[in-house]
């Protein structure tokens, strides 16, 4: 499939600040199941871009504005196309195995995301036991999230923990994401936070152009099919009808932006995302 993308991220400020300092992961990511074929980042009012790979290979620019401003407003434009038209699919050659750093990375607790005797209980009520955790059986797991946990706004916010949202059995994709981060940890299954967007329910017409919103979701590694995701909060693996930005241990890795600046004002963080079907 291929898609356009464009993300407008604008920050309002109370007062002049001036020294912005802010690192942006809004893609691009290319691998196996994608291609970044164009990708535009511009900045209002100008500043300084420059561009790094993270510790999990994420492509992220790191924004500076020196000169005193009360908007700032980080634009993104892409082009991408998407190959995993089949998620269900073995590969067609063995998975390439998890390094020791992947593995302590995506099987250890992580900020966001610690090992909870919750999740070892629910693992025991949903009768997981020693087997091969195959990706079918790993897909219970998340039908499991979406079965029995409510997708609500408003109920968590960026600083719920997993533990809350257990607790809660409600909230959004990111605290979805997380639940099924703990429960494939605690199960011995590698997993890891995905960013990104979904265009599964584009509608048809001229332009096949709807408003989106940033989208959550799990990649977990299994033995049979690699890494694979899976959407918990809209409980289907992941195709080509979803667009990865970046990957991490869970959400404090990935955040689409993050910064500084020097002022007293106050701040107010307004996001707009268009998805396009371009084929």
């Amino acid at each position: 499939m291929k898609i356009r993308l464009v993300h407008v991220t604008r920050f309002d400020y109370s007062a002049d600040v001036v020294d912005g300092v802010m690192e942006v992961r809004l893609g691009p990511l290319s691998d196996a199941t994608q291609r970044w074929d164009r990708f535009q980042l511009t900045v209002t009012p100008s500043g300084s871009v420059r561009q790094f790979v993270d510790g999990f290979g994420n492509r992220t620019h790191l924004v500076t504005v020196g000169k005193p401003h009360r908007t700032l407003e980080v634009t993104t434009r892409s082009e991408l196309s998407t190959t995993l038209d089949n998620p269900f699919a073995p590969p067609g050659k063995p998975p390439r195995p998890l390094s020791p750093s992947e593995q302590i990375d995506f099987l250890s607790p992580s900020p966001l995301v610690p090992a909870l005797t919750e999740f070892r209980d629910l693992l025991a009520a949903q009768g997981w036991g020693d087997g091969d955790p195959t990706f079918d059986r790993v897909r219970t797991l998340s039908r499991y999230v979406h079965d029995t946990f409510t997708y609500q706004r408003d109920v968590t916010s960026v600083s719920t923990t997993v533990g809350e949202v257990l607790r809660l059995r409600t909230g959004v994709c990111q605290d979805f994401a997380h639940v099924l981060i703990g429960l494939c940890r605690a199960a011995g299954v590698p997993a890891r936070y995905v960013s990104g967007y979904t265009v599964a329910d584009l509608p048809e017409g001229e332009s096949g152009r709807r408003e989106q919103a940033s989208h959550a979701w799990v990649e977990a590694y299994t033995t049979t099919h690699g890494w694979r995701g899976l959407d918990a909060t809209n409980d289907v693996a992941v195709g080509d009808a979803h667009v990865k930005v970046a990957i991490g241990r869970d959400y404090a890795d990935v955040s689409p932006t993050r910064g500084s600046f020097r002022g007293n004002a106050a701040q107010r963080l307004g996001v707009t995302v268009e998805a396009y079907r371009a084929d």
